[in-house]
């Protein structure tokens, strides 16, 4: 890390920090899509059962104790996906709010390197006519000494 300056100094850590929220917003979005996953089995999960419900009483029939047990457990299974919907509704929100996080770094991150350089130009720009100055002032002396000889 070279810090010649103060704004370096900045620069470099709003760098870290970029990285840093670089890697929460790959870890949210990695969470975001198991909890995507999860609901999307737990829904198949669910229509499978509905389906082997349904099944069962067309076919041969079922016992109520079976009846009374597949409805119970497919209300318990719809709890657990709205459960799931609410886990992945929250990890969309925490995806944006890191995201937004992010998009705050980028453009402080941008700041300073506008920053950066505009003073290296400023710079630059000073240091140019401080030569063509000099240059000047030679040509002038070198005009002179020419006149007195």
């Amino acid at each position: 890390m070279k810090v010649n300056n103060p704004m370096n100094l900045l620069r470099d850590m709003a760098e870290e920090t970029l990285s840093e929220t670089t890697r929460a917003l790959g870890g949210a979005r990695q969470q975001l899509q198991q909890a995507v996953t999860q609901h999307q089995q737990l829904q198949r999960y669910e229509n499978e059962y509905q389906q082997s419900l349904r099944q069962g009483m067309m076919g041969s029939g079922m016992s109520v104790a079976d009846l009374v047990n597949h409805q119970s457990f497919i209300v318990a299974l719809r709890q657990v996906v709205k459960q799931q919907e609410g886990h992945v509704n929250a990890c969309e929100k925490e995806v944006d709010r890191v995201k937004q996080s992010w998009v705050q770094n980028k453009q402080r991150l941008n700041a300073f390197e506008t920053l950066i350089a505009r003073r290296a130009s400023a710079q630059a720009q000073a240091q140019s006519r401080h030569e063509q100055k000099l240059m000047d002032e030679f040509a002038q002396r070198a005009g002179q000494k020419r006149e007195r000889l």
